[in-house]
């Protein structure tokens, strides 16, 4: 997870790292939350494996704040740090930590059409 005020800096990185070094998918916020004042890059690889490599291209290269690795599958369970948690506002909160699941749609000859998060239904 790449952070950084300029958003065009996060998607430049985003696209060298997909171009240039095999990372396979990024996405980035659109919208700011609470007094948040950063956008976020997720940058998505088939595991944690060159989380160093990232951490010592983004020191020679990038220069943005960057806070290692965190897998989607985290995401999608609501897991996120204390620090941006404490920003939010008590219902904000409660989105992010409510765990979602992933739906996914294909066509017939398997090809991704659209892949959406839904928050799991409480009990």
């Amino acid at each position: 997870m790449f952070f950084c005020d300029d958003k065009n800096t996060l998607i430049e990185l985003a696209i060298n790292e997909i171009q240039n070094h095999g990372f396979h998918h990024a996405k980035i916020n659109d919208k700011l939350l609470g007094g948040h004042t950063e956008h976020v890059l997720c940058l998505y690889y088939k595991d944690d494996s060159r989380k160093h490599e990232l951490a010592e291209r983004n020191k020679q290269e990038y220069g943005v704040k960057y806070r290692y690795w965190k897998s989607d599958s985290d995401t999608l369970k609501g897991k996120y740090s204390k620090e941006f948690l404490d920003k939010l506002s008590e219902d904000a909160r409660k989105y992010f930590t409510t765990q979602k699941k992933l739906i996914e749609f294909k066509d017939r000859k398997g090809k991704l059409i659209l892949r959406q998060k839904n928050k799991e239904k409480q009990d």
